[in-house]
């Protein structure tokens, strides 16, 4: 049973619950690992509107020096790394995870969504899940939002996506991760069924929004490229090495109940050419495994929900 609440402890937006407490969870083919890939195309703004709240939490910033909250000059260093990304690295990700026969799901941003066709045709022609991602980079849900002024950012996110790719969204994941305590509960207002941003946990599970559903498809820091290799400042030789460990002691435990392992890739950061080797490795060692399920988000979500009802 869930352990009994009190204040600091967690967020009202789900139950706590051991792992071992759960009952037995079973992947398709008694897998013992459900992979995702979760790809961020992501466009960060040369500027951004006077006022405009900037990434500052461990997972995204501070990005530099300010005046105020904002930089001194236009950020062209910042939006050629990421347009780089969306020039080059995308299409060397893709081809790694086409090698393994990876499905990927894409997280379009709104910048994204409305202005690099040629990016959501690549996800088509790979039968790829597109999800929510925001605004842009730089535009993050933030505190200091009306519930209503979040409402309309998500609103806008969900639509562009829908317009781009021609299907509405089921999945979201926030630029920095940030949520204020009303975005759960809007996600699943607008029909969003599960949410990438709660990296606490080795299954996906069940949330408590106030209408709707929604589950927690988490993205450990450590399994974030943007996190752990830059802001974390461990070497690609060490997160190279970390990922492999990180599968190996879900695929051991995997032989008891099922875990989940979504990677969360940036573009800028691992379609590099120095570093898409270190990718190619990881994802050659994972499935080199028996008993790994490679799946979207969605299907580990729409898998898990059937399994648990």
């Amino acid at each position: 049973m869930p352990a009994t609440r009190t204040y600091g402890m967690d967020q009202d937006v789900y139950p706590w619950s051991p792992i071992i407490t759960r009952p037995v969870l079973r992947w398709p083919d008694n897998a013992r690992v459900a992979l995702a890939v979760v790809v961020n195309l992501e466009h960060w703004d040369w500027e951004v509107p006077s006022n405009t709240p900037l990434a500052v939490s461990p997972l995204g910033g501070p990005e530099g020096l300010w005046s105020g909250n904002q930089p001194d000059f236009p950020d062209i260093g910042g939006y050629g790394n990421h347009e780089y990304g969306n020039r080059v690295g995308i299409f060397r990700i893709l081809a790694v995870l086409d090698k393994y026969g990876i499905t990927p799901t894409l997280a379009l941003d709104k910048a994204i969504a409305d202005h690099y066709p040629f990016l959501i045709q690549e996800g088509q022609r790979r039968g790829a899940e597109f999800i929510a991602h925001g605004l842009s980079r730089r535009r993050i849900i933030h505190i200091g939002m009306s519930e209503d002024e979040e409402r309309q950012y998500i609103r806008d996110s969900i639509a562009a996506v829908e317009r781009a790719t021609g299907r509405r969204p089921v999945g979201w994941s926030g630029p920095d991760f940030q949520e204020t305590p009303h975005t759960p509960h809007l996600l699943a207002a607008e029909g969003i069924r599960y949410v990438c941003d709660w990296g606490n946990d080795e299954q996906p599970y069940k949330m408590t929004p106030k209408t709707g559903e929604l589950y927690a498809l988490g993205v450990h820091a450590s399994l974030d490229d943007n996190y752990i290799h830059l802001h974390g400042r461990r070497t690609i030789n060490e997160v190279n090495l970390l990922w492999r460990e990180w599968f190996d002691g879900l695929y051991a435990d995997g032989a008891t109940t099922g875990r989940l392992m979504v990677l969360h890739l940036h573009p800028w950061i691992m379609g590099q050419p120095w570093r898409i080797r270190h990718l190619d490795e990881v994802l050659g060692h994972i499935t080199a495994h028996a008993g790994v399920w490679k799946a979207t988000g969605r299907a580990i979500i729409d898998w898990f929900k059937a399994q648990t009802a």
